[in-house]
């Protein structure tokens, strides 16, 4: 299949104080059981509302509750962490914007030599080589970490697209799943994979600041699929 007849890559759209809408088909679909007076039949895309206020009883789906709520999606930061640094050694460079980390600790638990947010700085790009950070940075969710080895930067990957929702954290999108309706980020920021919050406090919506482990954010127990 050559690349224009691929099909569109699956969208969320971040819908004003309300949840996600996550389309995974733009084709528009017969809706059966739907008729308008005259017999006309109606068609939609397909897709589902995903929660993102952190209220609903049906959890990862949309129940209205943000309404209940009155969940508000407003960004309450200010922007000045959504920057890129730079930490070089040889032939590898760790890029490293805090203003994005969904601070799920993979790369502080992974690799503790370079990852250590008790040291100034917290990034030592000497204290393990360049394969092992390569495959730690690969492993960052939000695409705060990306990594350039002999001057070519890596923070892309070739990944089908997906949306895993994490346990007690938020949902992590790889495969180049775009989202809308939100404000654009810095230009140094992967189109490959992202974190969106669904604990609905971080102060970076749509995407994840880490804070659903402040707030002690739960998932309701897991039950047995009928």
């Amino acid at each position: 299949m050559d690349e224009q007849a691929k099909p569109p890559r699956p969208q969320v759209f971040a819908l004003p104080n309300g949840p996600y809408y996550y389309f995974t088909d733009f084709t528009p679909q017969p809706i059966q059981g739907l008729r308008g007076e005259g017999g006309q039949t109606y068609a939609s895309a397909k897709g589902t509302a995903l929660c993102r206020c952190g209220a609903s009883e049906n959890k990862p789906f949309c129940d209205g509750s943000h309404g209940a709520i009155h969940f508000n999606d407003r960004k309450e930061t200010d922007g000045r962490q959504d920057r890129r640094k730079n930490y070089n050694a040889g032939r590898i460079t760790i890029h490293d914007n805090r203003g994005i980390c969904s601070h799920s600790a993979i790369c502080i638990n992974s690799l503790p030599g370079v990852f250590d947010p008790d040291k100034r700085p917290w990034i030592n790009p000497q204290g393990a080589t360049a394969q092992e950070i390569m495959a730690t940075v690969r492993l960052c969710p939000s695409g705060a970490l990306s990594y350039s080895l002999d001057g070519v930067e890596y923070r892309d990957y070739d990944r089908e697209p997906l949306i895993t929702v994490s346990k007690d954290g938020p949902y992590q999108l790889v495969g180049g799943i775009s989202v809308a309706g939100f404000e654009s980020r810095a230009e140094q920021v992967s189109n490959e994979h992202s974190t969106l919050c669904r604990c609905g406090s971080s102060r970076n919506k749509p995407f994840c600041d880490g804070n659903h482990g402040e707030i002690g954010f739960k998932d309701p127990p897991e039950t047995e699929q009928g």
